[in-house]
Parts: C-alpha cells; structure tokens; sequence
C-alpha cells in the first residue's frame, strides 16, 4: 500500500471522526478531563491493607441513663457474636460535630469482628451544645456541654464495669470533636487505658486563632467572648497532665478543618509528660478520611494501626469459662439483660 493511500485513507477516517465529534464537544472533553484530572490526588504510600474481620458480629440498641434526670443517652453496643460471659476488649466511640450517623457503625462493625466489643454513643442526644452562635447564653452553653460530658464520663465508667469488657479497662476512640471528648473522659476515668484520636482539636487558643476573623471577635458578644475563653483555658492539651492512658493521634496533613499542627502539639504536650504516644499523618489526605472522605487505602490503614494499637494496650479477651473462676459479677449495662 502507497503512502498516499495510507494519508488518504487517514484523512476519510478523521473527517468522519469530526462529524461523529463536534469541536466544541473534543474541546469540552479536554476540558472536564483537565479538571478531573485536577482534583486526583496521589495516596500515600507505606499504607498496609487492613484485611477481612473473621467473627460475626451482633448489635443492640443500649440506652444509657443520662445526667438529666428521667432522660437516656442513645447508645448501641456493638460485639462479637459470642458465648455469655465471654468478655472483650472495650472501645467506646465518640461522634464528631456533625453528630451521629451510620459511618460510626461501620467502624464499630469493623472492630467487633476483630474481637472487640464497641459502645456507640450518641452524647448529642440529650444534651446539645451551641459550639458557634452568637446570641446562646454563657452559663447555658456551658452548663449544657459539661452536663454533655458528664453523660459520657458515666457511660464510659459503666461500659467498663460491665460484664463485656475484659480487665475493667476501656479504650476512647474520638473522632474530630469526638477526640476533645475522649481526652476529657481519659482525664477523669483511670478506667480509660487508651485513645485513639482522629483529627481532634486540641487547643483552642491556636485553633481560634487560626479559624476566626480578628474582625469577628472584635465585635463578639460578652457571652461569646466568655465561651472563648472557657473553651480556651479547658482545651485538651491542657488536661494532658491528668491523662495516663496510651495515645494514637490519626491526622491528614491537608485538613482544612482542624490543621494537622493541633495533633502535633498534642504529641509534644503529652511526650513532655512522658506518656505513651504515637502521631501519624496522611500525606495528600483532608479531614474525616476515615469515615467517608478519604482513600479507602488511608482509612484501612488507619484502622489497622488503631486495631494493632488497642490490642496492645487493652486486656486480652476472655473467654466464658474463665468467668466460673470465682470472679465478682460485673454491673450488667441497662438493657442487655445482663
């Protein structure tokens, strides 16, 4: 074949690929293609799989008494499918701003077909706390979110002494606003063994600082100026001194959210004083990536190092028989008809 058929032949078969394909319509193609192009972002690597769970799991509504009195926290246990008796290692999951919804399930799923058993609370359903208004009272605000976490602290307290959890330890695995919690129930509770804190905040002063407008405090409200300072001089870098459980801080070093420097101070606060700690960040990687948000390889990855994490720092399961050995009975939760 001649080379002049061959450029003939070539110049039919692109007039017919333009009348099929329109300029305007290739042009909007490089274009779309650009910006999917974009918005890909490379995945970190180092990352290890995650891994299928081997045990059936079960779930049970849990509602727990609250610090309001006549009202009950919504909770769900989540465990093994198991012997009665038998007793797991116990994590106690916190919620985020955004409050509580089916993800946090998941992730409880997830642990308790690893062999733990989790404790899903819902804090927000009794008492709400008002995190950014203007015209919400001070002494309401705070009389509200420390009911808010008195009402974790004693469902925390309970979990541990129940008949589920091994040794009478718990662990407090916090996600964003979830993760200030957790540090406040680890400094109160010597129950609490360990936490694991996704993208938390940590201090307020620089957190403040670095997501409000100067001009916006400036014409803040006394009662607004009042929660600052209270949330300020209460943040969870601050109650490092009171906190001996083992720590693992997740954080992505792209959150746009809560900036990656507040997990960072909170691994030198807590070294400083010497305890256990251990800080990883996600290159490339935002906020809630282990919820919805992030790569599937970031958020497998992450629950690896948090699963590795607990079993180090949590008694061992124990299995149903071990309980005729002259053990005291736990206190049953309310509702597991223990």
């Amino acid at each position: 074949m001649s080379i002049r058929t061959i450029l003939a032949r070539a110049s039919v078969q692109a007039g017919r690929a333009r009348r099929a394909l329109p300029l305007r319509r290739v042009f909007l193609l490089v274009l779309l293609s650009f910006f999917g192009a974009s918005c890909v972002h490379p995945v970190p690597t180092g990352l290890e799989p995650l891994g299928p769970g081997t045990l059936a799991v079960t779930e049970t509504d849990l509602p727990l008494p609250a610090s309001l009195s006549g009202e009950e926290m919504e909770a769900a246990l989540i465990r093994p499918e198991a012997p009665e008796g038998t007793q797991f290692p116990c994590v106690v999951l916190l919620h985020g701003k955004g409050g509580w919804w089916r993800a946090y399930s998941r992730y409880g799923r997830e642990l308790a077909s690893r062999g733990f058993a989790a404790l899903n609370l819902n804090y927000y359903s009794v008492h709400q706390v008002d995190l950014e208004g203007w015209r919400t009272p001070f002494a309401d605000r705070r009389k509200s979110f420390e009911a808010q976490t008195a009402d974790i602290v004693g469902a925390v307290r309970r979990f541990a002494r129940s008949p589920f959890c091994s040794g009478g330890k718990v662990a407090m695995a916090g996600f964003s606003l979830g993760a200030d919690k957790a540090f406040r129930a680890a400094a109160a509770l010597p129950e609490v063994a360990a936490v694991v804190a996704y993208y938390g905040p940590y201090d307020y002063v620089a957190f403040i600082h670095q997501r409000v407008n100067a001009v916006v405090l400036a014409f803040a409200s006394e009662d607004l100026l009042q929660w600052k300072k209270y949330v300020e001089e209460g943040s969870p870098i601050f109650l490092a001194t009171k906190t001996r459980a083992a720590v693992l801080l997740l954080h992505g070093m792209e959150d746009s959210v809560i900036p990656v420097e507040q997990a960072v101070k909170m691994q030198k606060a807590l070294q400083k004083l010497g305890n256990t700690v251990t800080l990883k960040l996600y290159e490339g990687t935002g906020h809630n990536f282990v919820l919805r948000r992030g790569p599937a390889e970031v958020r497998d990855d992450s629950m690896r190092l948090a699963i590795a994490f607990l079993r180090q720092h949590l008694p061992a399961p124990r299995p149903a028989a071990a309980q005729a050995l002259g053990n005291p009975p736990a206190a049953p939760l309310p509702g597991t008809g223990g």
